[in-house]
């Protein structure tokens, strides 16, 4: 294990009083995150954010006193962590692997590499295109997957196309392993870490898609996310149909309209997909806009998501070919 020097802060920027570890092994990690007051550090991206926004916010450093974004609120573990265990480095956690029936992928890999893997985009290319939606490519070579889902945040690209597509997450401690589902994610430890995240391989004619609408059209948080998944049988019609939100409270929150499995997948149902996504969703009104315009524009995104995800579908060989 390697300790790090706190080093010299920014100018006008008070140092973290925190000790940053760098564990050699997973196992390591794990028995590190079990003392008191240590917390997890990923890529390090969100917390350099939540750490200026404190700054921001602190009188006593800044001199003024600044509203925070909400979605730069930082965890009471974070917050009162007096030790950070970095992890974005290890190789256990860097791995992208392939089983007949699943795909996964480690929480240490960079949003970049998933954006950039060819058998990844084929099979779920609501994930890669998640992934590549994230900021920008400098930002998204360092952001790693388990950070990006670990935080809990309703606007994040990834966890609503995980939740679209049933993703499962290993989580590790010391003593325990267990499986969570991405809308559970706010149930971790704080001597827990997320070792990897679980993917079903689809069968048959799938197809995924992504979409994020940011209403001042540059690079912010999402004011609307959706992730579709569909799945066809022979003759067109639905036999599985999936929609995950973002943005929206509690969310991401998935949208499973059991009910419509059977029914061709054509315009009506894609309409009634995106009626019930936004009925069945509450988004809160901020500087992206108001609720009421943003029940409006997940009722649209929505559609466009399933519509693409059902061209996806109708593209791929009949009985059994590979997904795309």
């Amino acid at each position: 294990m390697t300790i790090l020097d706190r080093g010299l802060p920014s100018p006008g920027v008070s140092p973290d009083p925190v000790a940053l570890l760098t564990p050699r092994s997973l196992d390591e990690a794990l028995h590190l995150l079990a003392a008191e007051g240590a917390a997890v550090l990923g890529g390090g991206v969100g917390h350099t954010l939540r750490r200026h926004d404190r700054h921001r916010r602190d009188p006593a450093s800044s001199g003024a006193s600044h509203e925070s974004d909400a979605t730069s609120s930082d965890s009471p573990s974070e917050r009162d962590a007096t030790s950070l265990v970095s992890v974005g480095s290890l190789t256990e956690l860097r791995t992208i692997s392939w089983s007949g029936e699943h795909v996964t992928i480690g929480a240490g890999v960079r949003l970049g590499e998933i954006e950039a893997d060819d058998r990844l985009a084929r099979t779920w290319p609501i994930v890669t295109e998640a992934a590549g939606s994230v900021a920008t490519g400098r930002i998204r070579r360092l952001v790693t997957l388990g950070g990006n889902v670990a935080a809990g945040d309703d606007s994040h690209d990834l966890p609503v196309a995980l939740a679209a597509a049933g993703a499962v997450l290993t989580v590790r401690s010391v003593s325990s392993t267990r499986t969570l589902r991405i809308g559970e994610v706010n149930d971790l430890g704080g001597d827990e870490l997320i070792q990897e995240v679980r993917l079903p391989i689809p069968s048959g004619r799938a197809g995924s898609a992504y979409e994020k609408f940011l209403s001042r059209g540059v690079w912010e948080y999402a004011c609307v996310n959706v992730g579709a998944v569909v799945r066809l049988d022979d003759a067109g019609a639905a036999r599985r149909l999936s929609l995950a939100v973002g943005s929206v409270t509690g969310g991401p929150v998935v949208v499973d309209p059991a009910d419509l499995r059977g029914a061709v997948a054509g315009g009506a149902l894609i309409d009634e997909v995106a009626r019930r996504a936004a009925a069945s969703t509450h988004p809160y009104g901020d500087v992206k806009g108001s609720a009421e315009y943003k029940s409006r524009m997940i009722a649209e995104f929505a559609r466009r998501a399933m519509t693409r995800a059902v061209r996806r579908a109708e593209g791929t060989p009949r009985s059994g070919g590979e997904s795309t």
